[in-house]
């Protein structure tokens, strides 16, 4: 990689990315004069054969690359080509396999690359066996999913790389101990697919990549086959650690020596097996390693490596993940002075958030419902205020409730009934389990009745009321201080209260991305002098913050983007757009949310792109003062009669499903330049009837629910 990067300063290639915004589709092109210079050197060499009607290949040709349908017309030619050292196939033959083994490639015992693509067999046939000196083969893009055993007597290969189908390896193929690289792949190089297992891989010494090893109690399959593969780089996951017979086998895999692995993922599938503590202070990793993932693991302690402050050279990356047992980070702040990427996810009796990294810039957290930040101590009006709110909020829910038979209120409320299950542990009271049991056979029962559904609402109000008083009755303040150079910030069911999250937020210059998820204690962001100071903040997303009132001062943020606030059904946004800053150019999306008539009258001049999904609304809503829109979707919006101002607007995306109650007149003269989505036929006779208008180039029907469409 280094020479590569070497060749790319000195021009010899250069970086293009079709998307440079984002960085991805990037790809590197070699300088034409070079180009033409490689082409003019290699000319005995390498050939392209591109074009049916070549009837002669240079007999000096050592690779060959082949750009046609079928080599029923080249047969005789490449059979002749007796130092042919490399077969890659760029697009996929019409051939079979056996034509192309039997009737070209048997014969080319010198071939060391082969890289095939057909689609129209699932069998490689056992001639590949004679091919002996072959050091590259490429079968992503085929359909081949059985391997033969002769592929095992390949006793060069070096690099074995497979499409996603094949299900089953042979027996016998630890005896390619030259094999360093073996992988699947979709779509080309797109994804890696986990691989079935190898059975004593350990003999593979030379491999360099596993994307994932499963620990199997069979003799062949167990932990201790990683003891010699210290050749070993890049990214493992070793999963089914509950596999492990003991602390002996796991320190026999010697995972500390393979000094090469960057990023390394330890994860527990279930509560059996031997001591998980043991079990991890064996797998002691190598302190080279910059990504470490903990999943699973099942001990209220942390191995002893984990507590040693300078164990880890540079580790940049650490994440827990269902982690039930543990209740804090690794004490020593030294141990992850590096780290600037920490995920803690679904470690549900975590109650303390200390120790965090001076070099954080990416922190995530979920499900940790033990997790409390409170700044509000003693405020007791405040909290009886929140919950003397909870019964308007009960109405709400019950609308919410109409528009999609209570799909996403009971996808929230199953969320948030687990934090609670584990919350309420804490207070032990006869009262919240019988109402914890309510909502959980509510949420069980698939039929979707009236008087279900408001005992599932009225049981998650109790249950939020003593939430509350339970959070605000804390007589310790808990603050979240987290380090200046934070960039992005996800804290998602876990509670924190309002003047905790301004305190929190208050520091944070350096914050470009903030997601707040299913935290029930909120009613309202933080004022103008927070958001006045978070200067590079891009995107915020809320997401099912079920008591969040207020946007707060959020219109006095000067670089947001993108806001995207989902299943919040008690924001305020009549006069919205208001609420919102002016320079809010790229997203709005709103899901889940009451809208008013008057929710995008005035602000927004620079808004591009405008998603309304499942919402209530009034029966009109008035978006013509948005006149930069470009992208409209309205879809599952019951109450929608008239869109005002929908004519006046230069659309080149709009989209209207489940609009059922949307008049013609709103729609007969309005014009959409590129796409148009409709759920309805009516709808689009309407449409189509208005005087001047034009069907646009993508006209999308895949929503329809009528069995037939006709157009009047």
């Amino acid at each position: 990689m280094d020479y590569f990067n070497d060749m790319v300063s000195g021009s010899f290639f250069q970086r293009y990315c079709s998307l440079p915004d984002s960085g991805s589709g990037c790809y590197y092109v070699m300088h034409d004069i070079l180009h033409d210079l490689a082409e003019s050197l290699s000319r005995e060499d390498c050939f392209r054969l591109e074009d049916d009607n070549v009837t002669e290949i240079p007999c000096t040709v050592r690779h060959l690359s082949v750009h046609v349908q079928s080599m029923q017309k080249h047969k005789q030619i490449i059979c002749k080509l007796y130092h042919l050292r490399t077969f890659i196939c760029i697009d996929p033959l019409m051939d079979g396999p056996s034509d192309i083994f039997d009737g070209m490639l048997r014969n080319q015992r010198k071939l060391r690359v082969l890289s095939l693509s057909f689609y129209n067999s699932s069998k490689l046939p056992e001639s590949i066996g004679e091919l002996k000196h072959l050091r590259y083969l490429n079968l992503i893009r085929t359909l081949v999913s059985e391997l033969p055993t002769s592929l095992c007597t390949l006793y060069h290969l070096q690099l074995l790389w497979l499409n996603h189908m094949v299900e089953n390896l042979p027996d016998k193929l630890c005896n390619l101990r030259k094999l360093r690289h073996l992988g699947a792949y979709v779509n080309d190089f797109a994804t890696e697919k986990p691989i079935c297992q190898i059975l004593n891989i350990g003999k593979l010494t030379s491999l360099q990549h596993i994307y994932v090893f499963y620990v199997q109690k069979k003799q062949g399959y167990e932990l201790r086959q990683l003891k010699d593969l210290n050749e070993l780089g890049g990214s493992l996951k070793v999963k089914n650690l509950e596999n492990v017979i003991g602390k002996d086998e796991a320190v026999e895999s010697k995972l500390y020596l393979k000094s090469r692995l960057k990023e390394l993922a330890f994860e527990w599938s279930s509560e059996n097996g031997m001591d998980a503590m043991d079990i991890l202070e064996g797998l002691r990793p190598p302190p080279q390693l910059s990504k470490l993932r903990i999943k699973g693991y099942r001990s209220d302690t942390y191995p002893g490596w984990l507590l040693e402050r300078s164990y880890f050279e540079n580790l940049e990356s650490f994440e827990l993940s269902n982690c039930s047992l543990l209740e804090g980070l690794p004490p020593d702040t030294e141990l992850l002075r590096n780290c600037s990427r920490l995920r803690i996810n679904f470690v549900p009796n975590l109650k303390e958030l200390s120790n965090l990294p001076a070099g954080l810039t990416d922190l995530s957290i979920d499900w940790c419902p033990l997790l409390m930040f409170i700044n509000e101590l003693g405020q007791h009006d405040l909290r009886e205020n929140i919950i003397i709110k909870a019964d308007d909020l009960a109405s709400k829910l019950t609308l919410m409730w109409e528009v999609d038979s209570g799909k996403k209120v009971r996808s929230i409320l199953s969320k948030d009934y687990s934090s609670l299950k584990q919350l309420m542990t804490l207070m032990m009271d006869d009262d919240i389990s019988k109402h914890l049991q309510i909502i959980e056979s509510g949420l069980e029962e698939r039929e979707d009745k009236v008087w279900m559904n408001e005992n599932i609402i009225k049981a998650w109000l109790f249950c939020h009321e003593q939430r509350i008083r339970f959070i605000y009755g804390r007589t310790m303040e808990m603050p979240l201080v987290l380090p200046s150079g934070l960039c992005e910030l996800s804290l998602s069911s876990c509670s924190i209260t309002d003047e905790a999250l301004a305190i929190c937020l208050g520091g944070l210059i350096s914050l470009r991305n903030l997601k707040l998820k299913y935290n029930m204690a909120l009613t309202t962001l933080p004022s103008e002098k927070v958001f006045e100071h978070l200067t590079k903040l891009v995107r915020l997303v809320v997401i099912g913050c079920l008591c969040l009132k207020s946007l707060g001062g959020l219109h006095a943020a000067p670089s947001l983007s993108y806001l995207h606030c989902l299943d919040c059904p008690s924001l305020e946004l009549a006069r919205g757009s208001e609420l919102m800053p002016l320079n809010l150019a790229s997203d709005l999306r709103i899901c889940g949310c009451i809208l008013a008539v008057d929710s995008f009258i005035n602000g927004l001049p620079h808004l591009k792109r405008l998603y309304i999904n499942v919402c209530r609304s009034s029966p009109s809503l008035s978006i013509g003062h948005l006149t930069s829109l470009e992208s409209l979707c309205l879809n599952g919006l019951p109450d929608l009669c008239f869109v005002e101002g929908l004519s006046s607007l230069h659309l080149k995306h709009l989209s209207l499903v489940d609009v059922a109650n949307l008049t013609a007149k709103c729609i007969s003269q309005f014009r959409v330049q590129e796409s148009l989505t409709v759920s309805s036929s009516v709808l689009l006779n309407h449409m189509l009837m208005a005087k001047g208008f034009i069907v646009p180039l993508n006209l999308d029907l895949s929503y329809c629910k009528e069995p037939s469409v006709s157009f009047e």
